[in-house]
């Protein structure tokens, strides 16, 4: 099979941005939904988020949202969702979830946070929702929510008409086909049928063919077949709203690249900010110092759970040591 690039995670993060509403409904249930005040904008505040987590490595992705909803009832609430796409288990996964936890909680001065983690390949950890401590008598117990993609069943995804469901399923039926061409194909064409059968309005159908296209990946042969079968008379009058897709599909190839290439240079510039860029370093020392001083760990373990570079938290160790 030839090698394919996807980049799921920030298919993932655009396609919640866009449809937050039916992601909260989805993925945290009716309760929460019908606690937040959609009238009001949400805060997406993952930029600076991310930005304290990416250490000194421009490069590093994180793939979290965070977005400050207001509560019918006038309070706040911030939700963090981690988007966890590596398809092999993530060592220390849950302890770094409490870390962020933390650092959101000391930011923003508040502890109502509802935290999820989505897996969406064919593993997980095995400890996947939750991370405890006993320490000579003193407990601590930090648990999230979980959903687990390689877990749904299919039915329930196919009942359902949110965006998201339809958007799992891809992902599962990826999980399932493996790295099988053949299998890859034969569900990349499912999905769309599944999509079009949904009767979504015309920029629903639109997002969620795209994220589909950039999803499953097939080898190039494959992939002009597929691009034959979409074209199809029977096909394209079932795509009526997504005229759009049929015939401008090529210009998507680096479409989200570009986007978060946007962003990057836009943070970038703003960076450039003395002051806003030693803010960010501020807070980067200040959590590695939290993390240190409250656990025995050492600096390779803090820059494991972290993501940062191990000689990163070793200088802003031996820095606030030596100013002890």
């Amino acid at each position: 099979m030839d090698k394919q690039i996807s980049h799921p995670d920030l298919l993932w993060k655009d396609l919640f941005t866009e449809f937050h509403e039916e992601a909260v409904l989805f993925f945290f249930g009716k309760k929460l939904h019908d606690s937040i005040d959609f009238s009001i904008a949400p805060e997406f505040l993952e930029q600076e988020f991310n930005d304290a987590f990416t250490g000194n490595d421009p490069t590093k992705k994180a793939a979290d949202k965070v977005i400050k909803y207001r509560l019918k009832n006038g309070k706040e609430k911030i939700i963090i969702l981690h988007v966890e796409f590596q398809g092999k288990a993530e060592r220390n996964f849950a302890e770094r979830m409490f870390w962020y936890y933390i650092f959101v909680a000391q930011k923003y001065k508040t502890t109502d946070i509802t935290a999820l983690a989505v897996y969406t390949g064919a593993a997980k950890p095995k400890v996947y929702n939750i991370f405890k401590r006993d320490n000579f008598g003193t407990e601590m117990c930090y648990k999230f929510n979980a959903y687990i993609v390689r877990d749904q069943a299919e039915a329930k995804l196919l009942a359902s008409d949110n965006i998201f469901a339809v958007a799992v399923l891809a992902s599962l039926y990826l999980i399932k086909a493996g790295k099988n061409g053949e299998n890859r194909y034969a569900y990349k064409k499912k999905i769309v049928e599944i999509a079009i059968s949904k009767q979504f309005d015309r920029q629903k159908l639109f997002r969620l063919l795209t994220f589909v296209e950039h999803l499953i990946k097939l080898p190039k042969k494959l992939e002009y077949e597929f691009k034959n079968y979409i074209s199809q008379p029977k096909i394209q009058e079932s795509m009526l709203y997504t005229k759009e897709y049929l015939t401008n599909s090529s210009i998507f190839g680096n479409a989200v690249t570009e986007i978060r290439n946007e962003e990057r240079q836009a943070s970038e510039a703003r960076g450039e900010a003395r002051g806003e860029a030693r803010g960010r370093e501020q807070e980067r020392e200040h959590l590695i110092i939290n993390v240190w001083q409250s656990s025995d760990y050492s600096a390779e373990k803090i820059a494991d759970i972290l993501g940062f570079h191990v000689q990163y938290v070793q200088s802003v160790i031996d820095e606030f040591e030596k100013k002890m």
